[in-house]
């Protein structure tokens, strides 16, 4: 098992000071693999880029993916495409396989039916296209994951494949994020299995939307239920189930643990880590 960290884990470490270089020696510290930058006030620059890829290098851990949130619904889609095209500028000098965004991220106050999809489907394939095609020149690969209300879903997410029709695009399996379109991720995992490059590992609280709404903290998912962010192996997920899978498929790629649960990162993304690894081992 390759393990890797999503560097937005250490927003709380982050918050108090800790830099960017020094979180990579956290990552180091704690047993990743690899790392998962995504755009900060410290990796805004192609100058930047160049200081973490040295810094990487001097201390033998490799990027495992670039990840970045963005809006293609924003009133400007041509200075979106234009900021994804320089983070691929960045991601190359990270020497980063892969480059991956979000498309529609938005969770609240936000809900978007069938109707909705179909409508924006082809408003945001033109811009995912150009921004695929700059990749591969480039020499990185796009990939896209299950995110938001909008493209999330096995059928939404697959029919987003067939439109955007580029054969170099690849799959980041989001274990967690496909049940806010009320799935599983063994559901999402099973269908794109051989398209799948990257994984993304965190866990939720899955509660009846049956009741009252928890309170804060709590998302609510497209069909009315109840999600909250936990530490890895505390929630709803399947994990051996889905590590079964991953490894029937030969899946070789790295899981990248995303922690963004209330609950002290210092304590419990550790503790994640080990379920993570644990389960790994399970899923026989």
């Amino acid at each position: 098992m390759k393990t890797s960290v999503f560097l937005c884990s250490y927003g709380s470490y982050y918050a108090k000071g800790m830099t960017l270089l020094e979180s990579v020696d956290l990552a180091i510290k704690q047993g990743f693999d690899a790392i998962e930058p995504y755009p900060t006030k410290e990796l805004a620059t192609l100058e930047d880029a160049r200081r973490l890829a040295d810094y990487c290098g001097e201390r033998g851990i490799p990027v495992s993916c670039f990840s970045m949130g963005c809006d293609l619904l924003a009133p400007d889609i041509a200075s979106a495409v234009e900021r994804l095209k320089h983070y691929i500028d960045i991601a190359v000098l990270l020497r980063s396989p892969y480059f991956h965004h979000t498309l529609i991220p938005h969770l609240k106050p936000l809900r978007f039916g069938q109707a909705d999809f179909e409508q924006l489907l082809p408003q945001i394939v033109p811009a995912v296209r150009e921004v695929c095609d700059y990749a591969s020149e480039r020499g990185i690969r796009c990939v896209y994951e299950d995110q938001g209300f909008v493209f999330n879903g096995v059928e939404r997410f697959s029919r987003f494949l067939v439109e955007l029709d580029r054969e170099d695009v690849g799959v980041v399996a989001d274990l967690g994020n496909i049940m806010f379109a009320d799935e599983t991720p063994e559901q999402f995992v099973g269908r794109f299995s051989n398209e799948i490059v990257h994984v993304h590992v965190k866990d939720y609280l899955l509660k009846s939307g049956g009741g009252a709404h928890p309170g804060p903290g709590w998302h609510v998912t497209r069909s009315g239920n109840f999600l909250r962010d936990t530490a890895i192996g505390h929630g709803a997920i399947q994990f051996q189930q889905v590590f079964r899978i991953l490894r029937a498929i030969g899946y070789d790629g790295y899981f990248s643990a995303e922690y963004d649960a209330p609950e002290p990162t210092d304590k419990w993304l550790p503790i994640s880590i080990d379920n993570m690894k644990r389960y790994y081992e399970l899923a026989q």
